[in-house]
């Protein structure tokens, strides 16, 4: 059985279970405002160090508290090499600080018998863009399996295609979440990069794929995690989802760290 064991604890985000808990909860306590009635098929959620974006990737995760949900797909982008398709380990447990996840093997399973996807486990080791998310679910969702999947590329097309996949077998379970693991722009002046995330927050919430990935690749805006967010933003439509609702923006500057070079967090749901 493989065990995929923390690769960032201790740097982004605490080591110790009790501090990693007690951290995260008192994000969720500092979010104000009522959850979306509505049902929620995606979330966008930055993976940063919880210093820095644990504040804005609260917004999201609250959205899930109370909710019923059994599975949590988490779709990441790779940061340290390119690949076609998608990455998704096929079965065994997740650990964090806080204990094991068990990954979904069925689902995980039925993943793999499509051809965009494999396992690349030196991928996986490493990618701290999908551990940070797997605490924060912890806290939120009382019993759920695990989807872990690493997106390899950024190409709308294939994106696409993954998306295809992704809703060809998620459309036969009940009770999951997506969630779509991005930061936004990086390193710019405070003022510069919010006017840069403002661009990819109003194109976001057309849920336009298109509209999307034509803005990210002009390079008027900014996303690590583009080709996770496109291929969640279409098989959410596949899924049902109608719109998006924001639910939080700031920048590393608005919370831990000096607004000379600034990187933008989001949190937003895909709704029905």
């Amino acid at each position: 059985m493989y065990r995929r064991e923390p690769s960032v604890a201790g740097a982004f985000y605490p080591s110790n279970a009790d501090k990693l808990r007690r951290e995260i909860d008192a994000y969720l306590e500092e979010v104000k405002g009522k959850q979306l009635e509505n049902e929620i098929v995606a979330l966008v959620v930055p993976h940063a160090g919880y210093v820095y974006s644990g504040p804005v990737a609260a917004f999201a995760y609250k959205q899930l508290q109370d909710r019923p949900i059994e599975r949590a797909v988490v779709l990441a982008p790779s940061h340290r090499a390119r690949f076609d398709g998608a990455s998704v380990m096929p079965e065994g447990v997740y650990v964090t600080p806080l204990g094991e996840v068990e990954v979904d093997k069925e689902v995980c399973q039925q993943l793999l018998a499509e051809k965009q996807f494999t396992f690349l486990q030196r991928i996986d080791e490493a990618e701290h863009s999908l551990e940070v998310q797997i605490p924060f679910l912890q806290r939120v969702l009382k019993n759920f399996k695990l989807i872990p999947i690493i997106i390899g590329c950024t190409e709308l097309d294939k994106c696409a295609t993954i998306a295809q996949s992704l809703v060809s077998v998620l459309k036969n379970f009940d009770s999951y979440v997506m969630v779509l693991s991005t930061d936004l722009s990086h390193y710019f002046s405070y003022q510069k990069a919010r006017a840069i995330d403002a661009e990819f927050i109003k194109t976001l919430e057309t849920f336009d794929e298109n509209d999307l990935f034509e803005l990210l690749s002009s390079g008027r805006a900014q996303a690590c995690g583009e080709g996770a967010v496109l291929t969640g933003m279409i098989a959410s439509k596949g899924l049902g989802a109608k719109e998006v609702k924001i639910l939080q923006y700031a920048t590393s500057g608005d919370t831990a760290g000096g607004k000379d070079q600034v990187v933008g967090y989001l949190s937003a749901a895909f709704v029905k």
